[in-house]
């Protein structure tokens, strides 16, 4: 097979029709994506609410509340119970006059004629149109759970029809699935169906991220992916971010539906537009439309290639191209031991940081402040996790920029624990640094992934390791349950996941500035035996001694080794330098 790094190198690692095709790759990859994934945080928002009193309904908001409401059991009015008294009764042994407040003594019940809604960031939720508040607050989250179910099921199959037909075959499929059904969830008549339709959306997501995604770091070289792995994060921030204003602008879930929706009915023309993977093609043996991609590659990026390119390389390497033999998931973890050593260790790490990132992201509407400030705010807080982790992870490699960011998002989320309830702003900064840390290493588990997994079975992979995060997510809101024992219990897990899996990261090797594996035994080769826990991806320096010959004694003349890292530790690229005495001398460090 072809060494499709190679074939960069000389037609442009990200030339003009890479960055083109990257930027176009990032419309669906991110807006869509995003505003799929998170809408409901608006469309099922859950405002303050209280009981609804008909007798007192010509009394002011603070007077209905003093008086029909008990006291919640964490201070301020109770949301789902009321006074259940004759309130026509009180107001005449009032003397025809209200009291200034209910009596503790009266008894409660349940509300029994509806809610009140305070409707200061909303003009209407589905949770405001169909009460689904206090015995039925259940169903915003169970539609949330079935959304996740959906992706578990949808993240595997569009893996592998991205493996078996294409990526870019998968990528209409998504959206001629994804498109209709957000845009007829706008006219669900009931929960019910807009819970069933969100199920049927939920089986795009989170591919309608990585396929794409995967895409487009297959059409970059190795100086570039950490550029597109972290770009394209940025985008995907910046989507949630300017959801967050079309939510603050779309106050009517069934308008901000729509408008969330509709105009992505031109991403369908993507048949037309995007290219097929020329890597994939290649894989599959077919060298003939990956010849044409190429050569256009190559035309767009003004670097000239002699017709039939690809053939000549493989001439040159004196292979034929065949198409290979379907590989699956079992092959992956019965077959090759150090893949599937790398795969279960990516699977946990990326299962933790779903679990911390999708909380998160759903918690910022509880923080005490404006849902729509607390939510721009948990996005736009991500932009700098991104242009550092860039900087990183080139300069520190993949393993030790998602260890740190894990580290920070852990302890971030540990710490919040020991903060009082009523320090509301010193909470919401914990918890946009957990944001900050837990966004940057999800960032590296996508490009970290990628680069790990042979082309030959990436997609699957990545999906099935997205499917083990789903699961993940479905646990989430057990986890938060737990808070009925104790408020620091949900807390106290997610940080604890966090750092387990920045723990196991340290056993994975070092990805940075490596040729992508293409067949399984190359993906079972990379990084044999150097799992170590304590590499650094780092140069080092070679001492000269003062005579010329290469060693460590003496403090002059110190010369830079050139270094090659490879597989989580630094490999020295040896070279020769002439001895005083003629005889060539190898350069160690």
């Amino acid at each position: 097979m072809i060494d499709f790094d190679n074939v960069l190198l000389e037609i442009g690692e990200r030339g003009r029709y890479q960055q083109i095709m990257y930027l176009l790759l990032c419309i669906p990859a991110t807006i869509p994506a995003a505003f799929v994934a998170f809408n409901q945080v608006f469309i099922s928002g859950t405002p303050d609410h209280w009981c609804r009193v008909p007798q007192l309904a010509n009394l002011s908001l603070p007077q209905r509340r003093a008086l029909s409401l008990p006291p919640g059991p964490e201070g301020g009015y109770h949301q789902c119970r009321m006074y259940d008294v004759n309130y026509t009764a009180v107001w005449v042994d009032g003397g025809h006059l209200w009291p200034d407040a209910a009596n503790a003594s009266w008894p409660t019940a349940p509300c029994r004629h509806g809610w009140e809604y305070d409707m200061t960031d909303y003009d209407e939720t589905l949770t405001t149109k169909f009460d689904l508040v206090c015995e039925d607050a259940w169903q915003p989250n169970f539609c949330t759970t079935l959304f996740y179910t959906g992706s578990l099921f949808g993240n595997v199959l569009f893996g592998w029809v991205a493996d078996k037909w294409g990526r870019r075959t998968a990528i209409v499929a998504i959206l001629a699935l994804e498109i209709p059904m957000a845009i007829v969830s706008a006219f669900s008549t009931s929960y019910t169906m807009y819970t069933a339709l969100r199920f049927v959306v939920g089986l795009t997501f989170p591919a309608l991220y990585q396929i794409p995604f995967i895409l487009s770091l297959e059409m970059m070289g190795p100086s570039y992916r950490t550029f597109a792995g972290m770009i394209i994060c940025v985008f995907f921030a910046g989507a949630l971010a300017v959801m967050a204003g079309i939510a603050y602008l779309c106050r009517h879930w069934f308008t901000l539906t729509l408008a969330l929706s509709v105009p992505f009915v031109v991403l369908v023309s993507y048949w037309w537009i995007i290219p097929e993977s020329p890597r994939w093609l290649i894989q599959q043996g077919r060298m003939a439309e990956a010849e044409k991609i190429v050569q256009k590659m190559a035309k767009v990026n003004k670097k000239p290639i002699p017709k039939n390119y690809l053939r000549s390389v493989t001439e040159l390497n004196a292979m034929t191209p065949v198409s290979p033999e379907p590989v699956s998931m079992r092959l992956l973890i019965f077959g090759y031991p150090n893949i599937r050593k790398k795969f279960l260790i990516i699977a946990f790490s990326w299962t933790a940081n779903a679990i911390v990132y999708n909380g998160l992201s759903y918690n910022t509407t509880n923080l005490g402040v404006s849902d729509y400030l607390a939510f721009f705010i948990g996005a736009v807080v991500e932009v700098p996790s991104y242009f550092i982790i860039l900087y990183t992870m080139d300069r520190w490699g993949r393993r030790w920029s998602l260890c740190a960011t894990m580290l920070l998002g852990g302890l971030a989320c540990i710490s919040c624990i020991l903060v009082p309830r009523e320090a509301v702003w010193v909470t919401v900064t914990l918890a946009m640094i957990g944001k900050f840390g837990i966004a940057g290493s999800f960032a590296v588990i996508y490009v970290f992934a990628g680069e790990l997994l042979p082309t030959v079975i990436r997609s699957q992979a990545m999906a099935l390791a997205s499917f083990f995060a789903g699961l993940g997510l479905l646990c989430f809101p057990q986890i938060l349950a737990l808070a009925a024992y104790g408020r620091l219990v949900p807390l106290i897990i997610m940080g604890t996941v966090t750092l387990l899996g920045a723990f196991v990261s340290f056993f994975l090797p070092e990805t940075a500035h490596q040729h992508l594996p293409e067949t399984m035994e190359e993906g079972e080769n990379f990084g044999k035996g150097t799992l170590r826990m304590f590499g650094w991806f780092r140069r080092r320096t070679a001492r000269r001694r003062p005579d010329g010959g290469a060693g460590d004694e003496g403090p002059e003349a110190l010369a830079l080794t050139k270094i090659k890292p490879y597989n989580g530790f630094a490999e020295v690229a040896h070279g020769e330098s002439a001895a005083p005495d003629g005889q060539q001398r190898s350069l160690v460090s």
